[in-house]
């Protein structure tokens, strides 16, 4: 695999994740990824190729960088590619000595880690400004959480809002990167739809199988997952309608209903047998 097929392939498996590196339902005072040692910003790909990343911090290091600066990467982390131009100049040949070579750009990589990703770095912490809110917990939304039995692990931090069935945890920015405390709980509402269909609980097709990204069978997910997230904000009366959905959900959902007339309705079906679990209802 060279390396624009790597690039298009991390990205590939961030979308399959339901990740859009260029597009999320909140916003967030977090600057452009950074070299540690040298400050410049990662221009081009690689800013969106470090989006894609699950950390808060914004500053990045390649293993060396980081015994250099007096610590280390923390056993079992995995690095992140970073792309860059380099000139190559090939050879003249005897016959032409006196015409200069003409420069290639090829591409070429190297590997780096988060700053989250290390122990003993001798580093200031982040700047961050101050995003200008404050939200606040609404405890409603919180005990409807809370009252999932079994629930899939929670974890606040990042930029990223996700579900991922091997370790059966979702990932949740944290409550002041949204627009609103509604926006956070209707994400949150979606990615426990996602949970719902875990092998330990309903075991839907959407979530225990590999599926493509775009394909039939993930816009159906999609739809159950945003089902039981307004069945779920309309439970303790929160406003779902706050947060966009980008083209290319809506554009897979236009296909799998207009191709399937029973869609929706299974659909609506599956996601409220889903929020009746997160609930902690059963029906038989």
């Amino acid at each position: 695999m060279n390396l624009y097929e790597q690039v298009t392939s991390t990205i590939l498996s961030s979308l399959k994740r339901g990740v859009v590196p260029w597009r999320k339902p909140w916003s967030d005072t977090v600057q452009f990824p950074v070299n540690v040692v040298s400050t410049k910003p990662y221009r081009g790909i690689n800013v969106f190729l470090l989006a894609l990343q699950p950390y808060a911090d914004h500053r990045w290091l390649t293993y060396r960088q980081a015994e250099e600066r007096g610590g280390r990467v923390r056993p079992g982390e995995k690095s992140m590619m970073v792309v860059f131009w380099k000139r190559w100049e090939p050879k003249a040949d005897e016959a032409a000595e006196a015409i200069r070579p003409q420069q290639i750009p090829v591409l070429r990589y190297f590997n780096v880690f988060n700053v989250e990703q290390c122990e003993g770095l001798d580093l200031a912490p982040v700047y961050r400004p101050e995003s200008g809110r404050n939200h606040q917990r609404i405890e409603r939304a919180d005990l409807l959480v809370r009252s999932m039995p079994s629930p899939p692990a929670i974890r606040e931090g990042g930029r990223a809002a996700w579900y991922r069935p091997s370790d059966d945890l979702v990932n949740m920015p944290p409550l002041n990167a949204f627009e609103s405390p509604d926006s956070f709980y209707a994400t949150l509402f979606h990615e426990l739809g996602h949970a719902t269909g875990h092998p330990s609980r309903l075991n839907r097709k959407g979530v225990t199988e590999v599926i493509q990204f775009g394909s039939g069978d993930y816009s159906r997910e999609e739809l159950v997952a945003e089902f039981t997230s307004a069945f779920c904000c309309a439970s303790v009366s929160l406003d779902n309608s706050v947060i966009d959905d980008s083209a290319s959900y809506i554009d897979g959902w236009q296909k799998v209903l207009k191709g399937d007339p029973k869609a929706a309705v299974i659909a609506a079906a599956q996601a409220q047998r889903a929020a009746d679990h997160i609930r902690g209802i059963q029906y038989f």
